[in-house]
Protein backbone atom coordinates (compact mmCIF):
# COMPACT_ATOMS: atom_id res chain seq x y z
CA UNK A 1 0.00 0.00 0.00
CA UNK A 2 1.46 3.35 -1.05
CA UNK A 3 1.68 6.32 1.35
CA UNK A 4 -1.05 8.10 -0.64
CA UNK A 5 -3.32 5.03 -0.39
CA UNK A 6 -2.62 4.80 3.35
CA UNK A 7 -3.59 8.44 3.71
CA UNK A 8 -6.90 7.83 1.89
CA UNK A 9 -7.61 4.74 4.03
CA UNK A 10 -6.92 6.72 7.22
CA UNK A 11 -9.29 9.48 6.04
CA UNK A 12 -12.13 6.98 5.55
CA UNK A 13 -11.69 5.61 9.09
CA UNK A 14 -11.19 8.96 10.78
CA UNK A 15 -14.77 10.17 10.93
CA UNK A 16 -16.06 6.89 12.41
CA UNK A 17 -13.45 6.99 15.19
CA UNK A 18 -14.11 10.66 15.91
CA UNK A 19 -17.86 10.05 16.15
CA UNK A 20 -17.26 7.23 18.65
CA UNK A 21 -15.15 9.61 20.76
CA UNK A 22 -17.84 12.27 20.69
CA UNK A 23 -20.58 9.97 22.01
CA UNK A 24 -18.66 8.86 25.12
CA UNK A 25 -20.53 10.04 28.24
CA UNK A 26 -20.34 9.55 31.99
CA UNK A 27 -22.55 6.83 33.46
CA UNK A 28 -25.81 8.24 34.91
CA UNK A 29 -25.77 8.96 38.66
CA UNK A 30 -28.68 9.14 41.14
CA UNK A 31 -29.74 12.61 42.31
CA UNK A 32 -28.11 12.31 45.75
CA UNK A 33 -24.72 11.46 44.28
CA UNK A 34 -25.08 14.24 41.71
CA UNK A 35 -25.95 16.77 44.43
CA UNK A 36 -22.91 15.79 46.52
CA UNK A 37 -20.72 15.94 43.43
CA UNK A 38 -22.00 19.42 42.55
CA UNK A 39 -21.38 20.63 46.11
CA UNK A 40 -17.84 19.23 46.08
CA UNK A 41 -17.05 20.83 42.70
CA UNK A 42 -18.39 24.17 43.97
CA UNK A 43 -16.31 24.00 47.17
CA UNK A 44 -13.08 23.06 45.39
CA UNK A 45 -13.62 25.70 42.69
CA UNK A 46 -14.11 28.36 45.37
CA UNK A 47 -10.89 27.32 47.10
CA UNK A 48 -8.99 27.46 43.81
CA UNK A 49 -10.36 30.84 42.75
CA UNK A 50 -10.31 32.57 46.16
CA UNK A 51 -7.29 31.12 47.97
CA UNK A 52 -3.60 31.39 47.18
CA UNK A 53 -1.81 28.30 45.96
CA UNK A 54 0.19 27.99 49.19
CA UNK A 55 -3.13 27.29 51.01
CA UNK A 56 -4.10 24.44 48.66
CA UNK A 57 -2.14 21.62 50.37
CA UNK A 58 -3.94 22.02 53.72
CA UNK A 59 -7.39 22.46 52.14
CA UNK A 60 -7.16 19.78 49.44
CA UNK A 61 -4.97 17.15 51.12
CA UNK A 62 -7.70 14.46 51.35
CA UNK A 63 -9.08 15.04 47.86
CA UNK A 64 -9.56 11.89 45.74
CA UNK A 65 -9.50 13.21 42.19
CA UNK A 66 -10.92 11.28 39.24
CA UNK A 67 -10.79 12.48 35.60
CA UNK A 68 -14.55 13.13 35.67
CA UNK A 69 -14.33 15.22 38.86
CA UNK A 70 -11.38 17.19 37.44
CA UNK A 71 -13.39 17.99 34.30
CA UNK A 72 -16.23 19.38 36.41
CA UNK A 73 -13.76 21.56 38.35
CA UNK A 74 -12.10 22.67 35.13
CA UNK A 75 -15.42 23.82 33.67
CA UNK A 76 -16.09 25.82 36.83
CA UNK A 77 -12.66 27.51 36.83
CA UNK A 78 -12.09 27.98 33.07
CA UNK A 79 -12.89 31.70 33.32
CA UNK A 80 -9.49 31.91 35.02
CA UNK A 81 -7.37 29.57 32.83
CA UNK A 82 -4.15 30.20 34.75
CA UNK A 83 -5.81 28.86 37.91
CA UNK A 84 -7.02 25.81 35.94
CA UNK A 85 -3.48 25.20 34.71
CA UNK A 86 -1.97 25.62 38.19
CA UNK A 87 -4.48 23.17 39.64
CA UNK A 88 -3.69 20.66 36.87
CA UNK A 89 0.03 20.71 37.73
CA UNK A 90 -0.73 20.63 41.47
CA UNK A 91 -3.05 17.62 41.05
CA UNK A 92 -0.46 15.71 39.02
CA UNK A 93 2.46 16.45 41.34
CA UNK A 94 0.73 16.31 44.75
CA UNK A 95 -2.50 14.32 44.43
CA UNK A 96 -1.09 11.62 42.11
CA UNK A 97 -3.75 12.53 39.55
CA UNK A 98 -3.60 10.57 36.26
CA UNK A 99 -5.33 12.63 33.54
CA UNK A 100 -6.95 10.85 30.62
CA UNK A 101 -7.16 12.08 27.01
CA UNK A 102 -10.45 13.90 27.61
CA UNK A 103 -9.00 15.90 30.52
CA UNK A 104 -5.91 16.88 28.54
CA UNK A 105 -7.94 17.85 25.48
CA UNK A 106 -10.33 19.98 27.53
CA UNK A 107 -7.41 21.74 29.25
CA UNK A 108 -5.79 22.39 25.85
CA UNK A 109 -9.09 23.86 24.62
CA UNK A 110 -9.34 26.14 27.68
CA UNK A 111 -5.75 27.37 27.33
CA UNK A 112 -5.78 27.89 23.55
CA UNK A 113 -9.20 29.51 23.68
CA UNK A 114 -7.81 32.00 26.20
CA UNK A 115 -4.71 32.76 24.14
CA UNK A 116 -2.33 30.80 26.40
CA UNK A 117 -0.64 28.88 23.56
CA UNK A 118 2.77 28.57 25.26
CA UNK A 119 1.65 26.49 28.31
CA UNK A 120 -0.75 24.54 26.04
CA UNK A 121 2.07 23.37 23.76
CA UNK A 122 3.75 20.77 26.07
CA UNK A 123 0.34 19.31 26.94
CA UNK A 124 -0.59 19.09 23.26
CA UNK A 125 2.81 17.55 22.47
CA UNK A 126 2.29 14.81 25.07
CA UNK A 127 -1.20 14.15 23.70
CA UNK A 128 0.13 13.74 20.16
CA UNK A 129 2.77 11.28 21.33
CA UNK A 130 0.32 9.03 23.21
CA UNK A 131 -3.08 9.30 21.49
CA UNK A 132 -4.36 8.92 17.92
CA UNK A 133 -5.47 12.09 16.04
CA UNK A 134 -9.10 10.98 15.87
CA UNK A 135 -9.36 10.70 19.66
CA UNK A 136 -7.71 14.09 20.22
CA UNK A 137 -9.83 15.93 17.66
CA UNK A 138 -12.99 14.13 18.77
CA UNK A 139 -12.49 15.21 22.41
CA UNK A 140 -11.66 18.77 21.36
CA UNK A 141 -14.75 19.04 19.15
CA UNK A 142 -16.89 17.92 22.09
CA UNK A 143 -15.49 20.86 24.10
CA UNK A 144 -15.89 23.28 21.18
CA UNK A 145 -19.61 22.80 20.63
CA UNK A 146 -20.72 25.95 22.47
CA UNK A 147 -17.67 28.13 21.82
CA UNK A 148 -17.37 31.02 19.38
CA UNK A 149 -16.24 30.41 15.80
CA UNK A 150 -12.96 32.28 16.29
CA UNK A 151 -12.12 30.06 19.30
CA UNK A 152 -12.97 26.92 17.30
CA UNK A 153 -10.66 28.04 14.49
CA UNK A 154 -7.81 28.91 16.89
CA UNK A 155 -7.95 25.60 18.73
CA UNK A 156 -8.24 23.36 15.67
CA UNK A 157 -5.59 25.34 13.77
CA UNK A 158 -3.18 24.94 16.69
CA UNK A 159 -3.64 21.17 16.71
CA UNK A 160 -3.10 20.94 12.96
CA UNK A 161 -0.02 23.18 13.15
CA UNK A 162 1.43 21.02 15.92
CA UNK A 163 1.30 17.93 13.70
CA UNK A 164 2.80 19.92 10.80
CA UNK A 165 5.66 21.21 12.97
CA UNK A 166 6.51 17.63 13.95
CA UNK A 167 6.52 16.57 10.28
CA UNK A 168 3.65 14.07 10.79
CA UNK A 169 1.93 14.63 7.46
CA UNK A 170 -0.39 11.58 7.51
CA UNK A 171 -1.67 12.52 10.96
CA UNK A 172 -1.99 16.20 9.94
CA UNK A 173 -4.11 15.17 6.94
CA UNK A 174 -6.23 13.00 9.21
CA UNK A 175 -6.88 15.95 11.55
CA UNK A 176 -7.77 18.17 8.58
CA UNK A 177 -10.21 15.55 7.24
CA UNK A 178 -11.97 14.97 10.58
CA UNK A 179 -12.37 18.70 11.24
CA UNK A 180 -13.81 19.24 7.77
CA UNK A 181 -16.17 16.23 8.00
CA UNK A 182 -17.49 17.46 11.35
CA UNK A 183 -18.50 20.74 9.69
CA UNK A 184 -16.05 23.04 11.45
CA UNK A 185 -14.08 25.90 9.94
CA UNK A 186 -10.95 24.34 8.47
CA UNK A 187 -8.22 26.47 9.93
CA UNK A 188 -6.69 29.73 8.74
CA UNK A 189 -4.86 30.24 5.47
CA UNK A 190 -1.55 30.30 7.40
CA UNK A 191 -2.31 26.92 8.91
CA UNK A 192 -3.29 25.51 5.51
CA UNK A 193 -0.02 26.85 4.12
CA UNK A 194 1.89 24.93 6.79
CA UNK A 195 0.12 21.74 5.75
CA UNK A 196 0.91 22.33 2.06
CA UNK A 197 4.51 23.19 2.93
CA UNK A 198 4.86 19.94 4.88
CA UNK A 199 3.51 17.86 1.98
CA UNK A 200 5.87 19.68 -0.39
CA UNK A 201 8.87 18.99 1.87
CA UNK A 202 7.91 15.29 1.98
CA UNK A 203 7.60 15.29 -1.83
CA UNK A 204 3.98 14.14 -1.50
CA UNK A 205 2.83 16.12 -4.54
CA UNK A 206 -0.28 14.08 -5.26
CA UNK A 207 -1.54 14.54 -1.72
CA UNK A 208 -0.50 18.20 -1.91
CA UNK A 209 -2.69 18.87 -4.96
CA UNK A 210 -5.64 17.00 -3.37
CA UNK A 211 -5.21 19.01 -0.18
CA UNK A 212 -5.01 22.29 -2.11
CA UNK A 213 -8.25 21.47 -3.95
CA UNK A 214 -9.98 20.69 -0.66
CA UNK A 215 -8.74 23.94 0.92
CA UNK A 216 -10.13 26.00 -1.97
CA UNK A 217 -13.48 24.15 -1.93
CA UNK A 218 -13.78 24.95 1.77
CA UNK A 219 -13.55 28.67 1.08
CA UNK A 220 -10.03 29.39 2.33
CA UNK A 221 -8.63 32.28 0.31
CA UNK A 222 -5.05 31.88 -0.97
CA UNK A 223 -2.40 34.45 -0.10
CA UNK A 224 1.04 35.11 -1.60
CA UNK A 225 2.59 32.31 0.50
CA UNK A 226 0.01 29.84 -0.85
CA UNK A 227 0.77 30.83 -4.45
CA UNK A 228 4.50 30.52 -3.76
CA UNK A 229 3.95 26.97 -2.49
CA UNK A 230 1.83 26.18 -5.57
CA UNK A 231 4.66 27.51 -7.75
CA UNK A 232 7.12 25.16 -6.02
CA UNK A 233 4.76 22.22 -6.50
CA UNK A 234 4.46 23.07 -10.22
CA UNK A 235 8.23 23.21 -10.44
CA UNK A 236 8.62 19.78 -8.82
CA UNK A 237 6.00 18.46 -11.25
CA UNK A 238 8.21 19.77 -14.10
CA UNK A 239 5.52 22.31 -15.05
CA UNK A 240 7.44 25.42 -14.03
CA UNK A 241 6.23 27.37 -17.09
CA UNK A 242 2.71 27.35 -15.61
CA UNK A 243 4.07 29.68 -12.92
CA UNK A 244 3.76 32.40 -15.57
CA UNK A 245 -0.05 32.09 -15.30
CA UNK A 246 0.16 32.88 -11.59
CA UNK A 247 2.19 36.02 -12.36
CA UNK A 248 -0.42 37.00 -14.96
CA UNK A 249 -3.02 37.00 -12.15
CA UNK A 250 -1.05 39.86 -10.59
CA UNK A 251 0.34 37.68 -7.81
CA UNK A 252 4.11 37.66 -7.50
CA UNK A 253 6.80 36.82 -4.98
CA UNK A 254 10.58 36.39 -4.96
CA UNK A 255 10.05 32.61 -4.80
CA UNK A 256 8.09 32.58 -8.08
CA UNK A 257 10.64 34.70 -9.91
CA UNK A 258 13.52 32.60 -8.57
CA UNK A 259 11.85 29.41 -9.78
CA UNK A 260 11.25 30.83 -13.26
CA UNK A 261 14.77 32.25 -13.59
CA UNK A 262 16.28 28.98 -12.34
CA UNK A 263 14.16 26.92 -14.73
CA UNK A 264 14.98 28.98 -17.82
CA UNK A 265 18.68 29.15 -16.86
CA UNK A 266 18.86 25.36 -16.60
CA UNK A 267 17.50 25.18 -20.16
CA UNK A 268 19.98 27.75 -21.40
CA UNK A 269 17.19 30.25 -22.23
CA UNK A 270 18.99 33.31 -20.87
CA UNK A 271 16.79 35.76 -22.75
CA UNK A 272 13.76 34.65 -20.74
CA UNK A 273 15.83 34.47 -17.52
CA UNK A 274 17.02 38.08 -17.92
CA UNK A 275 13.48 39.12 -18.89
CA UNK A 276 12.13 37.93 -15.54
CA UNK A 277 15.14 39.41 -13.77
CA UNK A 278 14.19 42.82 -15.23
CA UNK A 279 10.55 42.28 -14.18
CA UNK A 280 11.73 41.70 -10.62
CA UNK A 281 13.60 44.98 -10.61
CA UNK A 282 10.60 46.87 -12.06
CA UNK A 283 8.46 45.54 -9.20
CA UNK A 284 11.14 46.54 -6.68
CA UNK A 285 11.93 42.91 -5.81
CA UNK A 286 15.66 42.78 -5.18
CA UNK A 287 17.42 39.77 -6.79
CA UNK A 288 19.12 37.65 -4.14
CA UNK A 289 22.35 35.67 -4.31
CA UNK A 290 20.20 32.64 -5.19
CA UNK A 291 18.58 34.47 -8.13
CA UNK A 292 21.84 35.52 -9.77
CA UNK A 293 23.62 32.25 -8.95
CA UNK A 294 20.93 30.37 -10.93
CA UNK A 295 21.81 32.37 -14.07
CA UNK A 296 25.55 31.98 -13.41
CA UNK A 297 25.16 28.21 -12.92
CA UNK A 298 23.24 27.89 -16.19
CA UNK A 299 25.81 30.03 -18.02
CA UNK A 300 28.63 27.83 -16.70
CA UNK A 301 26.74 24.71 -17.77
CA UNK A 302 26.34 26.01 -21.34
CA UNK A 303 29.75 27.76 -21.29
CA UNK A 304 28.24 31.12 -22.19
CA UNK A 305 31.19 33.44 -21.45
CA UNK A 306 29.21 36.63 -22.08
CA UNK A 307 26.50 35.77 -19.57
CA UNK A 308 29.10 34.54 -17.05
CA UNK A 309 30.91 37.86 -17.18
CA UNK A 310 27.70 39.92 -17.00
CA UNK A 311 26.29 38.05 -13.98
CA UNK A 312 29.60 38.03 -12.09
CA UNK A 313 29.85 41.81 -12.48
CA UNK A 314 26.31 42.17 -11.09
CA UNK A 315 27.15 39.86 -8.15
CA UNK A 316 30.28 41.87 -7.33
CA UNK A 317 28.31 45.16 -7.52
CA UNK A 318 25.70 43.77 -5.11
CA UNK A 319 28.37 42.46 -2.76
CA UNK A 320 27.46 38.80 -3.34
CA UNK A 321 30.99 38.08 -4.59
CA UNK A 322 34.27 39.73 -3.55
CA UNK A 323 36.17 41.73 -6.18
CA UNK A 324 39.18 39.53 -5.58
CA UNK A 325 38.09 35.94 -4.98
CA UNK A 326 41.61 34.66 -4.26
CA UNK A 327 41.43 34.72 -0.43
CA UNK A 328 37.78 33.53 -0.44
CA UNK A 329 37.77 30.60 -2.85
CA UNK A 330 36.79 28.12 -0.12
CA UNK A 331 33.73 30.03 1.08
CA UNK A 332 32.61 30.87 -2.49
CA UNK A 333 32.93 27.27 -3.72
CA UNK A 334 31.15 25.87 -0.64
CA UNK A 335 28.34 28.40 -0.92
CA UNK A 336 27.62 27.48 -4.54
CA UNK A 337 27.99 23.75 -3.77
CA UNK A 338 25.63 23.85 -0.80
CA UNK A 339 23.00 25.58 -2.98
CA UNK A 340 23.33 22.90 -5.66
CA UNK A 341 24.89 25.32 -8.16
CA UNK A 342 27.64 22.86 -8.98
CA UNK A 343 28.56 24.26 -12.41
CA UNK A 344 29.28 27.64 -10.82
CA UNK A 345 31.19 25.94 -7.98
CA UNK A 346 33.20 23.97 -10.53
CA UNK A 347 34.14 27.20 -12.34
CA UNK A 348 35.75 28.62 -9.19
CA UNK A 349 37.22 25.24 -8.20
CA UNK A 350 39.07 24.87 -11.51
CA UNK A 351 40.12 28.52 -11.34
CA UNK A 352 41.62 27.93 -7.88
CA UNK A 353 43.34 24.75 -9.10
CA UNK A 354 44.87 26.59 -12.06
CA UNK A 355 46.21 29.23 -9.66
CA UNK A 356 47.67 26.44 -7.45
CA UNK A 357 45.66 27.73 -4.48
CA UNK A 358 45.43 25.23 -1.60
CA UNK A 359 41.81 24.62 -0.64
CA UNK A 360 40.43 23.37 2.66
CA UNK A 361 39.43 19.72 3.08
CA UNK A 362 35.72 20.43 3.53
CA UNK A 363 35.68 22.33 0.21
CA UNK A 364 36.53 19.08 -1.59
CA UNK A 365 33.86 17.33 0.47
CA UNK A 366 31.21 19.87 -0.48
CA UNK A 367 32.12 19.44 -4.17
CA UNK A 368 31.91 15.63 -3.87
CA UNK A 369 28.51 15.87 -2.20
CA UNK A 370 27.19 18.41 -4.74
CA UNK A 371 28.33 16.34 -7.75
CA UNK A 372 26.72 13.28 -6.17
CA UNK A 373 23.39 14.98 -5.37
CA UNK A 374 23.20 16.29 -8.95
CA UNK A 375 23.70 12.74 -10.26
CA UNK A 376 26.98 13.59 -11.99
CA UNK A 377 28.64 10.26 -11.22
CA UNK A 378 31.72 10.67 -13.44
CA UNK A 379 32.54 14.07 -11.92
CA UNK A 380 31.90 12.68 -8.43
CA UNK A 381 34.35 9.82 -9.12
CA UNK A 382 36.90 12.38 -10.41
CA UNK A 383 36.54 14.38 -7.18
CA UNK A 384 36.74 11.22 -5.04
CA UNK A 385 40.01 10.23 -6.72
CA UNK A 386 41.41 13.71 -5.97
CA UNK A 387 40.38 13.28 -2.32
CA UNK A 388 42.10 9.89 -2.15
CA UNK A 389 45.22 11.09 -3.93
CA UNK A 390 45.65 14.12 -1.66
CA UNK A 391 44.63 12.19 1.49
CA UNK A 392 41.88 14.69 2.23
CA UNK A 393 39.58 14.13 5.21
CA UNK A 394 35.89 14.86 4.69
CA UNK A 395 32.58 14.06 6.44
CA UNK A 396 30.55 10.84 6.32
CA UNK A 397 27.56 12.60 4.74
CA UNK A 398 29.68 13.41 1.67
CA UNK A 399 30.61 9.75 1.26
CA UNK A 400 27.00 8.71 1.84
CA UNK A 401 25.86 10.96 -1.03
CA UNK A 402 28.70 9.59 -3.19
CA UNK A 403 27.69 5.96 -2.52
CA UNK A 404 24.09 6.87 -3.31
CA UNK A 405 24.98 8.16 -6.79
CA UNK A 406 27.24 5.14 -7.42
CA UNK A 407 24.35 2.77 -6.65
CA UNK A 408 22.16 4.54 -9.20
CA UNK A 409 24.52 4.38 -12.20
CA UNK A 410 25.03 1.46 -14.56
CA UNK A 411 26.83 -1.26 -12.65
CA UNK A 412 30.44 -1.69 -13.73
CA UNK A 413 33.67 -3.15 -12.39
CA UNK A 414 34.90 0.34 -11.43
CA UNK A 415 31.70 1.28 -9.58
CA UNK A 416 31.42 -2.00 -7.65
CA UNK A 417 35.12 -1.67 -6.78
CA UNK A 418 34.54 1.84 -5.40
CA UNK A 419 31.59 0.65 -3.32
CA UNK A 420 33.64 -2.24 -1.90
CA UNK A 421 36.45 0.18 -1.06
CA UNK A 422 34.13 2.64 0.69
CA UNK A 423 32.27 -0.03 2.67
CA UNK A 424 35.58 -1.65 3.58
CA UNK A 425 36.78 1.70 4.94
CA UNK A 426 33.77 1.79 7.28
CA UNK A 427 31.30 4.01 5.42
CA UNK A 428 27.67 2.87 5.51
CA UNK A 429 25.83 2.80 2.15
CA UNK A 430 22.10 3.56 1.69
CA UNK A 431 20.54 0.15 2.40
CA UNK A 432 17.83 0.15 -0.27
CA UNK A 433 20.07 1.53 -3.01
CA UNK A 434 23.02 -0.82 -2.47
CA UNK A 435 20.58 -3.77 -2.40
CA UNK A 436 19.17 -2.70 -5.78
CA UNK A 437 22.73 -2.30 -7.10
CA UNK A 438 23.51 -5.93 -6.19
CA UNK A 439 20.34 -7.02 -8.00
CA UNK A 440 21.44 -5.07 -11.09
CA UNK A 441 24.83 -6.87 -10.99
CA UNK A 442 23.00 -10.21 -10.86
CA UNK A 443 20.70 -9.24 -13.73
CA UNK A 444 23.82 -8.58 -15.83
CA UNK A 445 25.27 -11.93 -14.72
CA UNK A 446 28.13 -10.19 -12.93
CA UNK A 447 28.04 -12.85 -10.24
CA UNK A 448 31.59 -12.40 -9.00
CA UNK A 449 31.17 -8.64 -8.41
CA UNK A 450 27.83 -9.23 -6.63
CA UNK A 451 29.40 -11.94 -4.48
CA UNK A 452 32.39 -9.81 -3.50
CA UNK A 453 30.26 -6.77 -2.66
CA UNK A 454 27.93 -8.89 -0.54
CA UNK A 455 30.89 -10.42 1.29
CA UNK A 456 32.18 -6.94 2.22
CA UNK A 457 28.72 -6.06 3.54
CA UNK A 458 28.67 -9.27 5.61
CA UNK A 459 32.15 -8.60 6.97
CA UNK A 460 31.11 -5.14 8.14
CA UNK A 461 27.91 -6.53 9.70
CA UNK A 462 25.75 -4.06 7.76
CA UNK A 463 22.02 -4.36 7.16
CA UNK A 464 20.64 -4.86 3.65
CA UNK A 465 17.40 -5.95 1.97
CA UNK A 466 17.29 -9.72 1.52
CA UNK A 467 15.71 -9.60 -1.96
CA UNK A 468 19.16 -8.84 -3.37
CA UNK A 469 20.33 -12.34 -2.31
CA UNK A 470 17.54 -14.24 -4.09
CA UNK A 471 19.11 -14.03 -7.55
CA UNK A 472 22.48 -15.11 -6.16
CA UNK A 473 21.01 -18.14 -4.32
CA UNK A 474 19.12 -19.21 -7.47
CA UNK A 475 22.35 -18.84 -9.48
CA UNK A 476 24.21 -21.05 -6.99
CA UNK A 477 21.46 -23.68 -7.18
CA UNK A 478 21.35 -23.77 -10.98
CA UNK A 479 25.17 -23.81 -11.30
CA UNK A 480 25.48 -26.73 -8.82
CA UNK A 481 27.13 -24.59 -6.13
CA UNK A 482 24.78 -25.71 -3.38
CA UNK A 483 27.41 -25.25 -0.66
CA UNK A 484 27.64 -21.55 -1.59
CA UNK A 485 23.83 -21.29 -1.46
CA UNK A 486 23.73 -22.86 2.02
CA UNK A 487 26.60 -20.65 3.24
CA UNK A 488 24.82 -17.53 2.01
CA UNK A 489 21.62 -18.63 3.74
CA UNK A 490 23.57 -19.19 6.97
CA UNK A 491 24.69 -15.53 6.80
CA UNK A 492 21.06 -14.48 6.28
CA UNK A 493 20.03 -16.51 9.34
CA UNK A 494 22.70 -14.73 11.38
CA UNK A 495 21.20 -11.39 10.33
CA UNK A 496 17.62 -12.59 10.88
CA UNK A 497 16.40 -12.05 7.29
CA UNK A 498 14.80 -14.41 4.78
CA UNK A 499 14.58 -15.12 1.03
CA UNK A 500 11.37 -15.09 -0.99
CA UNK A 501 9.05 -18.13 -1.30
CA UNK A 502 10.06 -18.96 -4.88
CA UNK A 503 13.80 -18.98 -4.07
CA UNK A 504 13.20 -21.20 -1.04
CA UNK A 505 11.37 -23.69 -3.27
CA UNK A 506 14.38 -23.92 -5.62
CA UNK A 507 16.83 -24.27 -2.71
CA UNK A 508 14.82 -27.01 -0.96
CA UNK A 509 14.40 -28.93 -4.23
CA UNK A 510 18.17 -28.88 -4.92
CA UNK A 511 18.98 -30.00 -1.37
CA UNK A 512 16.72 -33.05 -1.67
CA UNK A 513 18.15 -33.92 -5.10
CA UNK A 514 21.56 -34.02 -3.41
CA UNK A 515 20.06 -36.05 -0.54
CA UNK A 516 20.81 -33.35 2.05
CA UNK A 517 17.44 -33.62 3.76
CA UNK A 518 18.73 -32.59 7.23
CA UNK A 519 19.80 -29.20 5.85
CA UNK A 520 16.48 -28.91 4.04
CA UNK A 521 14.63 -29.51 7.31
CA UNK A 522 16.73 -26.90 9.11
CA UNK A 523 16.05 -24.30 6.40
CA UNK A 524 12.34 -25.22 6.33
CA UNK A 525 12.15 -24.64 10.09
CA UNK A 526 13.76 -21.23 9.55
CA UNK A 527 11.16 -20.49 6.86
CA UNK A 528 8.45 -21.34 9.40
CA UNK A 529 9.76 -18.71 11.86
CA UNK A 530 9.58 -16.06 9.09
CA UNK A 531 6.11 -17.09 7.84
CA UNK A 532 7.52 -18.02 4.41
CA UNK A 533 5.74 -21.39 4.06
CA UNK A 534 3.69 -22.16 0.95
CA UNK A 535 1.83 -25.07 -0.61
CA UNK A 536 4.75 -25.63 -3.00
CA UNK A 537 7.41 -25.68 -0.22
CA UNK A 538 5.34 -28.19 1.80
CA UNK A 539 4.97 -30.38 -1.30
CA UNK A 540 8.75 -30.34 -1.95
CA UNK A 541 9.46 -31.28 1.69
CA UNK A 542 6.87 -34.08 1.80
CA UNK A 543 8.02 -35.59 -1.52
CA UNK A 544 11.67 -35.37 -0.51
CA UNK A 545 11.12 -36.94 2.91
CA UNK A 546 9.08 -39.77 1.38
CA UNK A 547 11.94 -40.48 -1.04
CA UNK A 548 14.26 -40.64 1.98
CA UNK A 549 11.79 -43.05 3.65
CA UNK A 550 11.20 -40.48 6.43
CA UNK A 551 7.44 -41.16 6.35
CA UNK A 552 6.73 -40.07 9.93
CA UNK A 553 8.30 -36.64 9.37
CA UNK A 554 6.55 -36.37 6.03
CA UNK A 555 3.16 -37.13 7.62
CA UNK A 556 3.71 -34.51 10.34
CA UNK A 557 4.39 -31.92 7.63
CA UNK A 558 1.35 -33.14 5.69
CA UNK A 559 -0.89 -32.58 8.73
CA UNK A 560 0.64 -29.13 9.33
CA UNK A 561 0.03 -28.22 5.68
CA UNK A 562 -3.66 -29.11 5.94
CA UNK A 563 -4.00 -27.28 9.27
CA UNK A 564 -2.55 -24.11 7.70
CA UNK A 565 -4.93 -24.37 4.75
CA UNK A 566 -2.11 -24.84 2.23
CA UNK A 567 -3.45 -28.00 0.57
CA UNK A 568 -2.51 -28.08 -3.15
CA UNK A 569 -5.10 -28.60 -5.90
CA UNK A 570 -6.76 -32.00 -6.25
CA UNK A 571 -4.47 -33.36 -8.97
CA UNK A 572 -1.25 -32.22 -7.24
CA UNK A 573 -2.48 -33.52 -3.87
CA UNK A 574 -3.21 -36.94 -5.34
CA UNK A 575 0.34 -37.14 -6.72
CA UNK A 576 1.72 -35.97 -3.38
CA UNK A 577 0.03 -38.58 -1.16
CA UNK A 578 0.94 -41.33 -3.61
CA UNK A 579 4.49 -40.97 -2.23
CA UNK A 580 3.33 -42.48 1.07
CA UNK A 581 2.48 -45.74 -0.71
Amino acid sequence: MTISSRALFIFQKSFTIATTTLTTTQKPQNWRTQFKQTQLVSQISSILLQRRTNHWPSLLKNLKLSPFLFLQILRSTQTNPQVSLNFFHYAKNTLDFQPDAKVLCTLVYVLLGSGLSKPAKPILDSLIQTHPPAQIVGSLIQSLKESEICVQSTVLSSVLECYCTKGLFLEALQVYQIVRDCGYLVASVNCCNKLLSLLLSKNELRLGWCCYGSIIRNGVQENVVTWSLIAQMLCKDKKFEQIVRILEKGVCSPVMYNLLIDGYSKRGDFESAFGYLNDMRKKCIDPTFSTLSSILDGACKYQNAEVIESVMISMVVKGYLPKDVTPDYDSVIRKFSDMGKIYAAELFFREASNKKIKLQDNTYGSMLRAFSKEGRAEDAIWMYNIILERKIFTSDKCYSAFMSVLCNVNSSLEVSGLLKDLIGRGFVPPISQVSKFIVSLCEKHKWKEAEELLNVIFQRGLQFESFCCCSLVRHYCFSRRIDSAVSLHTELERLGVALDVETYGILLDRLFKLRRHEEALRIFNYMRTHDMLSSESFSIMIRGLCQEKEFRKAMRLHDEMLKLGLKPDKKAYKRLISGFG
